[in-house]
């Protein structure tokens, strides 16, 4: 069975970094969002701000892959994101960092083992033990310290 191929980036790209056409999120009959345009070009630093349950983390999720809208086309560093698999878009996504609200974690893992999620998810052939240790290291590299990586959030 062949291998999907990742999509290739042109680290060359001038266009919009993000561009959101006609987002659609609904969750049963509440409609979310509804036909919403977003553009961010290089560079540029924005606040999406808004009331509690108005869909701002909805809108990031959306952006980032956590959920798939109702309709709408998101592009990311000018390629297409929606439909297409993770392994498809495992390059563009390499390129961001996300921080979510209050820098949540998974409660459910420790500290270390959110720490390897990205860790395992870009370097799936590295070595347990290894993603381990690079785990510890870049928890102590954080500020928390060492005993921090056994806790959970």
């Amino acid at each position: 069975m062949l291998e999907p191929q990742p999509i290739a980036y042109d680290p060359d790209y001038e266009g919009p970094i993000v561009s959101v056409r006609g987002l659609r999120n609904s969750f049963g009959e509440q409609v979310v969002h509804e036909d919403l345009d977003l553009e961010v070009n290089r560079g540029e630093i924005i606040g999406v701000v808004g009331g509690s349950g108005t869909g701002k983390s909805v809108l990031m999720r959306s952006i980032i892959g956590l959920q798939s809208p109702d309709e709408g086309e998101i592009n990311v560093f000018g390629e297409q994101i929606l439909g297409k698999s993770d392994a498809k878009t495992i390059e563009i996504r390499k390129r961001w960092g996300v921080l979510f609200q209050g820098g949540a974690l998974f409660s459910t893992l420790t500290v270390a083992e959110n720490v390897m999620v990205p860790i395992r998810e870009f370097y799936p052939d590295m070595d347990r033990d290894f993603r381990r240790e690079v785990a510890k290291y870049k928890v102590c590299l954080s500020g928390l310290p060492a005993d921090a990586a056994p806790k959970y959030p």
